[in-house]
């Protein structure tokens, strides 16, 4: 089992740290975009999302916060944590989403 794609692991913190990058819309859709692809394949949800990103034009700014994060990670995971990081990846990315929406809901 492959680990999640770099520009993916960079998507929670451009969520948490460049908010405004994300409008109320793409919020809710990728919210409906996560719940699709909750029983999915882990390539199938991984290319959905990155055709997610690409279309909001985010690619770039994921690419930069991942080469940043990349100098960070050096060590890998083990063999055993991996499946299990991937499924907790998607879930606590769709549980940040829903904290986000709130958040505005909210205000």
């Amino acid at each position: 089992m492959m680990t999640i794609d770099p520009l993916l692991q960079a998507l929670p913190s451009l969520l948490e740290n460049q908010p405004q990058l994300f409008s109320i819309a793409d919020l809710q859709d990728l919210q409906q975009l996560l719940a699709d692809v909750e029983n999915e394949s882990r390539e199938i949800a991984e290319g959905t999302l990155i055709d997610w990103c690409i279309e909001r034009e985010l690619r770039d700014v994921l690419r930069n916060l991942s080469s940043d994060r990349a100098e960070v990670k050096k060590v890998n995971p083990s063999q055993a944590n991996k499946t299990q990081r991937t499924t907790n990846f998607f879930q606590e990315l769709s549980q940040q989403v829903k904290d986000k929406l709130a958040n505005v809901n909210q205000n």
